[in-house]
């Protein structure tokens, strides 16, 4: 459980809820897995009423309790309300605003993984996939992940990318803003080259390029139908958490114990999963994707809610009470994100623009950071507040249409160390509200976001 000290999310906060006037709460959701070793705190997947607190159940058991806090010590109600989180926490404010109980009045969900369960499925058959062209760990003779795609071959990717999509935003400067327009530009095929030997940073094997190819395109039901969502190519798979989310993540303990005992209906038995030796990585590299994914979706007497029922946010493309009574949402996401896929959260935000027609725009904004990998860090301009943003929006009527973000090079605080050496430490670039892209406007310091301009692409 983190302090309640309200994180504004991005990379380096500056400020976070309290120094900015708010009360706070924060909570762990009903478990504390990251703070037990071993499988210790996954088990509380096996606990019919953790896995609802998990899904939904502490926001909305938490929200009145910490209002009745404020009332008692302040002599009234808070005046407005914000639920603000990032990952599964941007999932909780998806979830807050979809089950809308009138208790918050601004959502900000960063990294949102709406739809973890099948993210957490798609990082197992990432791993499988990984591991058809990985070495072999000589100590435990499993396949070890972090030798399939080293971060030469990830750079490689990354610089083959950047050739073909760096220029369409108008700018070569590391930094793909017309996401959309790269994923048209990019063909992994064609513009990375072929190997005729062992692969020496400047070439892919066939091998490796049709199993990237296929983590990109994502894995698909034994019906042909996408298991979650393909993967946007981005410069930032470069990126350390990129490869920390794929070769470390989905081979245990985190993918794995969410699948096994939170996910799945029933769960699995500790004894199979039980966190010493190879058992985790044994799980995931027998897991069937057709016959054991299936548990996200069963539910029987003792767990009467399947995974898709209590962790995804309900008719989310439509959030109809919230919309109703002006609430307001706020979205970001990570071009590289390799957990929870951008192209998903841009599927979510046309549909929900669907539904709601220009209206939409009254009720939520999305905004893609570039580069960015998990929530933050990458080669990104990731520091950025959101909060102010939101506040505004609410109180004061005035919605975002763009967002000034900044590198965290050398010298900054909490600097990011994959910030590119050739560009400013400090940097500053447009985060524009979907689908419009910063474009450079041909004059003026390339280095600030002054000299940048919201489009449509």
């Amino acid at each position: 459980l983190h302090p309640a000290f309200g994180d504004i999310l991005g990379g380096g906060p500056r400020s976070n809820g309290l120094t900015k006037g708010f009360a706070v709460i924060s909570s762990d959701a009903g478990h504390a897995m990251e703070k037990v070793p071993g499988i210790g705190g996954g088990l509380f997947g096996v606990d019919p009423q953790a896995r609802l607190d998990y899904g939904y159940n502490a926001v909305a058991q938490l929200t009145p309790m910490a209002k009745s806090v404020i009332a008692a010590y302040y002599g009234k109600r808070p005046d407005k309300s914000y639920i603000v989180g990032t990952s599964n926490g941007g999932r909780h404010g998806m979830v807050a605003a979809a089950r809308d109980s009138g208790e918050y009045d601004g959502v900000l969900a960063t990294a949102p993984g709406y739809r973890l369960p099948y993210a957490a499925l798609t990082q197992i058959a990432d791993a499988q996939q990984f591991a058809k062209v990985a070495a072999q760990d000589p100590k435990t003779g499993r396949p070890d992940l972090n030798t399939s795609f080293p971060p030469a071959a990830l750079n490689l990717i990354a610089n083959k990318v950047l050739e073909r999509c760096d220029a369409l935003d108008g700018l070569k400067d590391g930094i793909v803003s017309d996401l959309m327009g790269c994923q048209k530009a990019f063909n992994l095929a064609r513009d990375v080259p072929t190997c005729a030997a062992k692969p020496n940073g400047q070439c892919l094997t066939a091998e490796q390029k049709k199993v990237m190819a296929e983590v990109f395109a994502g894995p698909k039901w034994k019906n042909g139908q996408p298991v979650y969502s393909a993967k946007a190519w981005d410069p930032g798979l470069a990126g350390k958490d990129w490869g920390t989310w794929k070769f470390k993540n989905s081979v245990g303990p985190r993918d794995p114990l969410s699948v096994g005992f939170a996910f799945s209906t029933p769960p699995v038995s500790p004894k199979e999963m039980d966190g010493k030796g190879t058992s985790i990585i044994d799980y995931v590299m027998k897991y069937d994707l057709d016959k054991d994914g299936q548990k996200i979706f069963a539910k029987n007497a003792t767990y009467t809610q399947s995974s898709i029922e209590f962790m995804l946010p309900p008719e989310a493309e439509k959030m109809s009470n919230f919309v109703a009574r002006g609430g307001k949402l706020l979205v970001a996401h990570g071009s590289s994100d390799p957990v929870f896929s951008v192209l998903d959260t841009i599927d979510w935000y046309e549909k929900f623009s669907a539904f709601h027609g220009q209206a939409a725009r009254n009720s939520a904004r999305f905004f893609i950071v570039p580069g960015m990998n998990h929530s933050r860090n990458g080669p990104a301009t990731d520091q950025y507040d959101m909060v102010d943003a939101l506040v505004a929006w609410v109180e004061q009527g005035k919605a975002p249409d763009a967002i000034v973000a900044t590198a965290r090079g050398k010298g900054s605080n909490l600097p990011n160390p994959e910030v590119p050496a050739s560009w400013s430490p400090n940097r500053t670039r447009l985060l524009c509200a979907y689908p419009q892209i910063a474009r450079y406007n041909g004059k003026g310091d390339s280095e600030v976001a002054a000299s940048f301009k919201c489009v449509n692409p």
